[in-house]
C-alpha cells in the first residue's frame, strides 16, 4: 500500500472528509488529493500533521504492510524512507516501528534548498543530530546554528525549530528523536 493509500484508508476509518483532514493540517483538500492519489508529495512538516491528526506514527504512513517482529537490525537495502519533492528531504528510517523503542534514529539526505518546511514546529521530546556529510543551518527560536561535517547539536524539542540546506550539495544527517514520532 502506497503512503496516499494509507492516508486515505487512515482518513476514512476516522470518518473524515478530505476537506476535514485538510483543514486540520492547513493545506487545502485539492493537495491533499493529490498526495493521496500519489501525484504529489508531503513536506516532511506536513506528513508529521497528518500522521498525527490520523493518530498514526508516520513510520506506519510509509513502511511495508509486512513489517518483521522484533526487528533491531535494518539491513541498508531494507531500509524503509519517504522523499519530500516539496522540502527537497529525504528520510531513511534505521529501525522497524515495530519494536517497542524509546528513541527514533532517522538518517536525513537534505539536497540543496531542503528545508523541513516553512514554519518552525515544537514537539515534546529531544533531539540529537550529527552532520555526516555537508552543512545544514538549524534554527533553534531565533538562533541560527551552522553545522558542519563531524558537527552535533542536542535541543529540546519543545524550543521552536526547523532546518535548510542553504549550500550547494547534499547534506547527510544521523537524527535521533525522542520519544520517537515517526
Amino acid at each position: 500500500m502506497s503512503l496516499g493509500e494509507r492516508i486515505k484508508k487512515n482518513r476514512n476509518e476516522k470518518g473524515l472528509s478530505l476537506r476535514d483532514l485538510a483543514g486540520m493540517v492547513d493545506l487545502s483538500a485539492s493537495f491533499l488529493s493529490q498526495i493521496e492519489q500519489g501525484k504529489a508529495s508531503p513536506s516532511i512538516e506536513n506528513l508529521k500533521k497528518i500522521a498525527n491528526c490520523l493518530d498514526v506514527r508516520v513510520s506506519y504512513l510509509i513502511e511495508d504492510d509486512e513489517v518483521k517482529k522484533n526487528t533491531d537490525i535494518i539491513r541498508k537495502d531494507e531500509r524503509h524512507f519517504i522523499e519530500s519533492i516539496d522540502s527537497n528531504t529525504k528520510i531513511s528510517l534505521l529501525t522497524s516501528s515495530d519494536i517497542e523503542k524509546n528513541m527514533e534514529p532517522i538518517l536525513y539526505e537534505i539536497y540543496p534548498g531542503g528545508e523541513s518546511g516553512r514554519d518552525y514546529y515544537t514537539h515534546p521530546g529531544e533531539e540529537f543530530i550529527f552532520i555526516l556529510e555537508g552543512t545544514l543551518e538549524i534554527y533553534i527560536n531565533d538562533t541560527i546554528h551552522t553545522l558542519d561535517e563531524g558537527d552535533s547539536l542536542y535541543f529540546k524539542s519543545s524550543q521552536k525549530h526547523r532546518f535548510v540546506n542553504n549550500g550547494d550539495k547534499v547534506a547527510r544527517a544521523l537524527w535521533v528523536v525522542t520519544p520517537p514520532s515517526f
